[in-house]
Protein backbone atom coordinates (compact mmCIF):
# COMPACT_ATOMS: atom_id res chain seq x y z
CA UNK A 1 0.00 0.00 0.00
CA UNK A 2 1.23 3.08 -0.73
CA UNK A 3 0.01 6.44 0.60
CA UNK A 4 0.44 10.05 -2.07
CA UNK A 5 -1.23 12.73 -2.66
CA UNK A 6 -4.47 11.71 -0.56
CA UNK A 7 -4.89 8.94 -2.05
CA UNK A 8 -3.61 5.12 -1.43
CA UNK A 9 -3.64 1.81 -3.92
CA UNK A 10 -5.02 -1.29 -2.45
CA UNK A 11 -4.74 -3.91 -4.41
CA UNK A 12 -6.85 -2.86 -7.71
CA UNK A 13 -8.27 0.05 -5.76
CA UNK A 14 -7.84 3.63 -5.48
CA UNK A 15 -8.94 4.84 -1.88
CA UNK A 16 -9.05 8.84 -1.02
CA UNK A 17 -7.72 9.23 2.49
CA UNK A 18 -8.57 12.76 3.02
CA UNK A 19 -12.48 12.74 2.84
CA UNK A 20 -13.87 15.22 0.51
CA UNK A 21 -15.00 18.51 1.84
CA UNK A 22 -11.97 18.49 4.71
CA UNK A 23 -10.42 21.62 3.59
CA UNK A 24 -12.85 24.46 4.68
CA UNK A 25 -13.04 23.39 8.32
CA UNK A 26 -9.10 22.44 8.15
CA UNK A 27 -8.33 25.73 7.11
CA UNK A 28 -10.83 27.17 10.20
CA UNK A 29 -8.67 25.23 12.57
CA UNK A 30 -5.32 26.32 11.32
CA UNK A 31 -6.16 29.80 11.57
CA UNK A 32 -7.93 29.65 15.13
CA UNK A 33 -4.74 29.20 16.11
CA UNK A 34 -3.15 32.33 15.00
CA UNK A 35 -3.35 34.16 12.00
CA UNK A 36 -1.86 32.73 8.47
CA UNK A 37 -1.22 33.65 4.72
CA UNK A 38 -2.37 31.30 1.99
CA UNK A 39 1.20 29.34 1.53
CA UNK A 40 2.05 28.89 5.00
CA UNK A 41 -1.47 27.20 5.51
CA UNK A 42 -0.60 25.16 2.66
CA UNK A 43 2.84 23.89 4.25
CA UNK A 44 0.68 23.39 7.47
CA UNK A 45 -1.35 21.02 5.98
CA UNK A 46 1.36 19.18 4.14
CA UNK A 47 3.40 18.61 7.67
CA UNK A 48 0.43 18.22 9.65
CA UNK A 49 -0.17 15.12 7.40
CA UNK A 50 2.96 13.89 7.39
CA UNK A 51 3.28 14.33 3.62
CA UNK A 52 -0.09 13.02 2.82
CA UNK A 53 -2.16 15.83 1.57
CA UNK A 54 -0.47 18.84 -0.08
CA UNK A 55 -3.96 21.04 -1.64
CA UNK A 56 -2.49 23.12 -4.16
CA UNK A 57 -2.88 26.88 -4.27
CA UNK A 58 -6.25 26.90 -6.37
CA UNK A 59 -8.19 24.90 -3.83
CA UNK A 60 -6.22 26.79 -0.83
CA UNK A 61 -7.28 30.36 -2.45
CA UNK A 62 -10.80 29.63 -3.97
CA UNK A 63 -11.27 28.05 -0.47
CA UNK A 64 -9.80 31.24 1.46
CA UNK A 65 -12.44 33.00 -1.15
CA UNK A 66 -15.25 31.42 0.02
CA UNK A 67 -14.55 31.44 4.03
CA UNK A 68 -14.03 35.14 3.63
CA UNK A 69 -16.88 35.70 1.55
CA UNK A 70 -19.44 34.17 3.95
CA UNK A 71 -17.77 35.52 7.17
CA UNK A 72 -15.73 32.71 8.19
CA UNK A 73 -12.29 34.17 8.12
CA UNK A 74 -11.10 38.20 7.47
CA UNK A 75 -8.21 39.69 6.17
CA UNK A 76 -6.58 40.47 9.17
CA UNK A 77 -3.23 42.53 6.83
CA UNK A 78 -1.81 42.60 3.68
CA UNK A 79 1.75 42.50 2.71
CA UNK A 80 2.42 44.51 -0.59
CA UNK A 81 6.56 44.19 0.07
CA UNK A 82 7.04 41.09 -1.91
CA UNK A 83 5.91 40.51 -5.81
CA UNK A 84 2.78 39.49 -5.14
CA UNK A 85 0.41 40.43 -2.59
CA UNK A 86 -0.34 38.82 0.28
CA UNK A 87 -3.24 38.17 2.86
CA UNK A 88 -3.11 36.88 6.50
CA UNK A 89 -6.54 35.49 7.37
CA UNK A 90 -7.74 35.79 10.91
CA UNK A 91 -11.11 33.43 12.04
CA UNK A 92 -14.01 35.19 13.31
CA UNK A 93 -17.04 34.48 15.76
CA UNK A 94 -18.63 33.00 13.03
CA UNK A 95 -15.20 30.80 12.13
CA UNK A 96 -14.78 29.60 15.37
CA UNK A 97 -18.44 28.38 16.17
CA UNK A 98 -17.98 26.54 12.76
CA UNK A 99 -14.45 24.85 14.46
CA UNK A 100 -16.27 23.96 17.81
CA UNK A 101 -19.87 22.56 15.53
CA UNK A 102 -17.11 20.37 13.17
CA UNK A 103 -15.30 19.11 16.32
CA UNK A 104 -18.35 18.13 17.80
CA UNK A 105 -19.30 16.23 14.44
CA UNK A 106 -15.75 14.39 14.20
CA UNK A 107 -16.16 12.98 16.82
CA UNK A 108 -19.01 11.45 15.85
CA UNK A 109 -17.19 10.35 12.52
CA UNK A 110 -14.86 9.02 14.59
CA UNK A 111 -16.81 6.61 16.27
CA UNK A 112 -18.24 5.35 12.88
CA UNK A 113 -14.58 4.63 11.21
CA UNK A 114 -14.50 2.87 14.78
CA UNK A 115 -17.48 0.68 13.93
CA UNK A 116 -16.00 0.00 10.40
CA UNK A 117 -12.75 -0.85 11.51
CA UNK A 118 -14.39 -3.39 13.55
CA UNK A 119 -16.08 -4.54 10.80
CA UNK A 120 -14.27 -4.80 8.49
CA UNK A 121 -11.02 -6.55 10.85
CA UNK A 122 -14.09 -8.97 11.00
CA UNK A 123 -14.20 -9.87 7.44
Amino acid sequence: MSINSGCCRCGPFRVNVIPHGLLKPYILKLVSNKPMYGFEIMEQIFEKTGGMWRPGPAATYTTLEWLERNGYVKTLDVDRKSEKQRKRYKITDKGSAAVADYAEASKAIASRMKKFRLLYGGL
